[in-house]
């Protein structure tokens, strides 16, 4: 599945491929295609995203020309990788070599109904995060998708501290909304709601040391889990929970 900085994978229920973020500055996003859905280890295809227009970097960085707008959708078409061990740790720079497309830092990823977001923690003009949305084709992983390619979004980019900081792991809440777990480095990191439409509000505050991290809602919705990371605690977060 690639020898590269793992961060976070999200698997689509519905097909068994594997979408996997990079944790590097120039980083890809990739996917892997089981030859058997379900057993990773009979073996399968590695790919990089890429985009059918050929912009080649979705950063946004200040002093670069930006490749990509809010709330714009773009086709996507994946990039086979060969010598996937990559013992040179070469294969996001043989991958955009390619054409694939850079970001920068993505770690957290989280499969909601039909779409993958990840983060991108030092994405943007301010280079303090996005959030992508990633809708597979509905022939995913088939000769079928060039002629319907899944489709990229830059979800959010606010540039905006007071709004979201460094963005980090994902989950998504029984009622839909994105939940960011902030990584600012500092005592008051937060967790960060998000919208369907892209309006965002601040879920908690953390008022120690540390990080949100891991965050996860019980299967039946009632309570979200979380860890601060340097701190080493778990919490236990009840609602009442908004319904819709």
């Amino acid at each position: 599945m690639g020898r590269f900085v793992h961060e976070a994978v999200a698997v689509d229920p519905r097909t068994g491929i594997v979408y996997q973020t990079e944790d590097r500055e120039d980083g890809l996003i990739y996917r892997y295609l089981p030859t058997k859905r379900g057993d990773l280890h009979a073996g399968g295809r590695l790919q990089a995203l890429a985009l059918v227009s050929g912009a080649h970097d979705a950063r946004n960085w200040p002093g670069e020309e930006p490749h990509l707008q809010v709330g714009e959708k773009h086709a996507v078409k994946w990039i086979d990788l060969d010598d996937v061990d990559a013992p040179n740790d070469d294969l996001r720079t043989r991958g955009f070599a390619l054409g694939a497309c850079r970001f920068a830092r993505c770690e957290g990823m989280w499969m909601g109904e039909r779409e993958v977001y990840f983060v991108s923690t030092d994405g943007g003009r301010k280079q303090i995060g996005q959030v992508f949305r990633y809708a597979p084709s509905a022939h995913e992983g088939t000769a079928k998708e060039s002629a319907a390619p899944g489709k990229l979004e830059l979800f959010i980019e606010p540039n905006d501290p007071e709004r979201v900081r460094n963005p980090d792991n994902v989950t998504i809440a029984p009622w839909g909304d994105v939940i960011l777990c902030e990584d600012t480095g500092g005592s008051d990191a937060r967790l960060v709601g998000v919208t369907p439409e892209g309006a965002l509000y601040t879920f908690a505050h953390a008022r120690m040391p540390g990080e949100f991290a891991g965050a996860t809602f019980a299967p039946d919705g009632s309570t979200l889990f979380v860890n601060i990371q340097q701190s080493g605690v778990t919490l236990a977060i009840t609602g009442p929970w908004r319904t819709s």
